[in-house]
């Protein structure tokens, strides 16, 4: 049971967050030879490092902004920043303009998953609130299967950008509708002080109770621990979805295909993970990156034979389903853990670790081969693995909890 306006948040939430993987595919397919042709691997490294650097950067800026002026007017800031880089993007054909429009692009809707998080978070019925965070982070991935599947039916640049603009269009109508009716956060209303406007907000939602109190879990442990799994989870992710393509099995029609192939096993995941983390966080986790190791040491002992596409697809599916399942407990841990006043500053805070990471890892992997560029991926999921038996041993159990939190 949900509200008018909470369905318009959650409609608000799922279109953003869709362009969101609309986006961030479009480097990897610009870096594979789509829109602009093909590129020599110099420019390639650069196109694929727009996104590392970028969306950290609006993760964090709009992150602690949305503490200050509210969630609300953070999407209207991001949503012009980010459909004038599609503009740029699609009428793009020089090498410098399609930058340009990737890198207001990427911060742009960097900046929106803070504030997207925080607010479905802060404005859902507890019980629901895990399911809810899994499903809108989900469109994330299907936005980006969504992209990679068109443009390996057009197969031709004029068409991808035809494709491209139609998408954008869609989804910006139905994200200015939406965020004309969107609620403000009642929470975040509640700590800054407008009671009124607060009680106003809450009378038009559905919302089965406070939750739980608790004190807040220290940030010594917190902070560090999602970093780690967020590093792991986040890294290993774009490797394999985005980065192995352009640098492992370079042609614009595998790497398309390669980009869909996981992003599809992740988009199917999310459904299946929402029912599972609502029943509880710290074992959800635990077997998440547990199960999530295990298939990239898998993947790592079939080197030899991943050339074959029909041996290295399913294996990519699956690894990307369970990357799924780890990255849904990222984001419900990450808008839990922290109070409300704090919430977008901390979330941004968690997100520049793994962000960095991806960066360094991005230049770092275009000089391996195959084998340690698997190898890699193995190494970072045993990180992650550590993390959540860490969380497990340490941690609180977020279900049910009200994360206004009592801070000691």
């Amino acid at each position: 049971m949900l509200s008018k306006k909470q369905k318009f948040m959650l409609l608000s939430s799922s279109s953003g967050l869709t362009f969101w993987g609309m986006i961030a595919t479009l480097g990897p397919l610009a870096a594979a030879g789509a829109l602009i042709g093909v590129l020599p691997k110099t420019l390639k490294v650069i196109i694929l490092l727009i996104g590392p650097i970028f969306v950290p950067f609006g993760n964090v800026t709009m992150g602690f902004l949305s503490d200050k002026i509210g969630r609300k007017k953070i999407f209207i800031i991001t949503m012009i920043i980010y459909s004038v880089g599609i503009l740029i993007i699609s009428l793009s054909y020089v090498f410098v303009t399609l930058l340009i429009g990737l890198l207001l692009a990427e911060f742009g809707v960097g900046g929106e998953e803070i504030p997207t998080l925080s607010l479905v978070s802060e404005d859902s019925p507890i019980s629901q609130r895990a399911k809810w965070l899994t499903i809108i982070s989900d469109f994330d991935n299907i936005g980006s299967a969504l992209i990679a599947g068109l443009f390996i039916i057009t197969a031709d640049v004029f068409y991808d950008r035809v494709i491209l603009l139609v998408s954008a269009a869609v989804l910006i109508i139905i994200m200015i509708i939406s965020r004309l009716l969107l609620p403000e956060s009642y929470r975040w209303l509640k700590v800054n002080g407008k009671q009124s406007e607060a009680e106003k907000e809450e009378s038009g939602l559905y919302i089965d109770g406070n939750g739980i109190d608790a004190n807040k879990p220290p940030y010594k442990l917190s902070l560090p621990v999602l970093m780690i799994m967020g590093i792991s989870q986040y890294t290993t992710f774009g490797l394999m979805a985005y980065i192995i393509g352009p640098y492992e099995f370079p042609g614009v029609s595998t790497d398309n295909m390669i980009i869909f192939v996981a992003l599809l096993g992740a988009s199917v995941a999310g459904f299946i993970a929402a029912p599972l983390i609502t029943r509880g966080r710290k074992k959800y986790t635990l077997y998440s990156y547990f199960f999530g190791f295990v298939s990239t040491v898998l993947i790592f002992l079939l080197v030899p034979y991943l050339k074959n596409v029909l041996i290295f697809y399913p294996l990519l599916f699956v690894n990307m389903m369970l990357s799924e399942f780890a990255w849904a407990s990222r984001t419900t841990l990450e808008p839990e853990l922290a109070p409300t006043r704090r919430r977008g500053a901390f979330i941004g805070t968690v997100r520049l670790a793994p962000m960095i990471s991806y960066t360094l890892l991005v230049l770092y992997t275009s000089t391996l081969n195959l084998y340690d560029f698997v190898l890699l991926n193995v190494v970072l999921w045993l990180i992650g693995f550590i993390g959540a038996v860490i969380w497990n041993h340490y941690g609180i159990e977020t279900k049910n909890v009200n994360i206004d939190y009592q801070e000691v």
